[in-house]
């Protein structure tokens, strides 16, 4: 279904028109408790077409490229119940240079990811034959292209890759679970390091520790983090700042932070796990300054949710063929300080250093509290980690806590789509189990 028909074919029909089409195909490798358990091969082809129709958005989808007509008849249908458009579809414009395009993803053998597969796995079973593993390995190959009534055209091909390794420990009557991995637009090539930190994280979780319980120090790990930025990132999210429920409505340049804690939210960023040269609108992407020394600068917007609240995108329209854009996050970065890890935990007498949490808890995210358990934590006490906690839980306020800040480690360390240093936080609120 080529995009110039589906886009001639609807604008005969709507006052402005958007045709978005997308080709991928992934490669997955899985093993799971030690065993190879699949190689899949997915393809996909989709197409999408927004339009705006007597002042109204419609939209379809579809996988069935064989029909445009009949694709554009659903779009046309759909914008009779359609939210009111407050969007004008972009022009061409200049594109900012981002890398998103990996020859060497492109040429990863499958058969390597599977040697690759067994290497780890074989890796933690010499230091623990008693461990069950799962591995994933797998790489992602995508060409889009975007085009509208406005003159835009623009298509790109981009690269995924990701690998994750982890491994469950049933040992004197307790369970423990570690897990390590990547992702990123280039091929990720120490997945040996991976494998590594999964070996130490068992051996240093063979010694217990009792949990404080209290307000104490709490030292989140970067990889640990993702928690707390994901819960600022939803409150940024233009989309939830138009419906009212985010706790940062109407503080711009409020001081809402420390002021040693800049954020921003950047797609330009070569190979990272979010990064585009334009966002799913044809917006080029750019840096977009979310905390700056603890100041609330932007909230993220897409051109609709722009356009309902007065304001100009910041080019952050996600999508996917299924689904019309949506504001949402593509990198988060936050900026690193001034403080090495050991020096951070040196100022700890009691407390926490906290490296994985499960779930959500009872978390009301949009408040932004959280209520987590500790999925691998050790005690901190004297400035020295001791062994691994078990049945405890953390919670607290991300504001609050943001605002309670005790340092800020001078190292970034990237997982997925978050780049962050670790955090100490002052007076988290630490429960056990009796």
């Amino acid at each position: 279904m080529p995009v110039d028909r589906l886009l001639e074919l609807a604008s005969r029909h709507a006052d402005a028109a958007e045709v978005f089409f997308e080709e991928t195909e992934s490669r997955p490798v899985q093993f799971e408790n030690n065993r190879l358990k699949y190689i899949h091969t997915k393809n996909r082809r989709a197409a999408s077409v927004r339009v705006i129709a007597n002042g109204r958005i419609g939209f379809a989808s579809t996988t069935d490229l064989s029909d445009p007509a009949r694709l554009v008849a659903q779009a046309m249908e759909s914008a009779q119940f359609g939210q009111e458009a407050k969007l004008a579809f972009p022009g061409p414009a200049p594109m900012p240079s981002v890398a998103v395009h990996d020859p060497a993803v492109v040429s990863f053998a499958i058969e390597r990811g599977v040697e690759l597969g067994r290497d780890a796995i074989a890796t933690v079973l010499v230091a623990y034959p008693d461990v069950l593993c799962s591995v994933e390995i797998s790489k992602w190959l995508g060409h889009s292209r975007l085009a509208n009534t406005q003159g835009l055209d623009v298509a790109s091909d981009a690269t995924a890759f990701e690998c994750y390794i982890s491994a469950l420990r049933i040992h004197d009557g307790g369970l423990l679970w570690v897990g390590e991995g990547e992702s990123s637009r280039a091929l990720v090539h120490d997945i040996e390091r991976y494998t590594a930190k999964i070996v130490s994280d068992i051996r240093q979780a063979e010694t217990e520790s009792a949990p404080p319980a209290g307000a104490f120090p709490v030292l989140f790990t970067a990889k640990a983090m993702g928690l707390l930025l994901e819960i600022i990132q939803t409150a940024v999210n233009g989309k939830l700042v138009q419906k009212g429920a985010s706790p940062l409505v109407g503080r711009l340049g409020e001081q809402v932070a420390d002021a040693r804690i800049t954020l921003a939210d950047d797609a330009t960023r070569d190979y990272g796990d979010g990064s585009e040269p334009h966002d799913g609108e044809g917006t080029p992407s750019r840096p977009t300054p979310l905390l700056e020394q603890g100041v609330l600068r932007h909230y993220l917007y897409d051109l609709q949710t722009a356009g309902v609240m007065g304001t100009e995108t910041t080019g952050n329209a996600v999508r996917g063929f299924a689904a019309p854009p949506q504001p949402d996050a593509t990198n988060l970065v936050l900026s690193a300080g001034d403080d090495p890890v050991a020096d951070l935990l040196t100022g700890i007498e009691r407390g926490l250093l906290v490296d994985d949490v499960i779930g959500g808890g009872q978390s009301n995210v949009l408040a932004g509290e959280f209520s987590v358990n500790v999925g691998l934590g050790y005690l901190v006490e004297g400035g020295q980690v001791h062994g691994r906690v078990k049945d405890c839980m953390v919670a607290g306020n991300v504001f609050e806590l943001f605002s309670r800040i005790r340092g800020i480690s001078n190292v970034q360390e990237t997982h997925g789509a978050i780049v962050t240093p670790a955090v100490c936080f002052d007076a988290v609120s630490i429960s056990a189990a009796e």
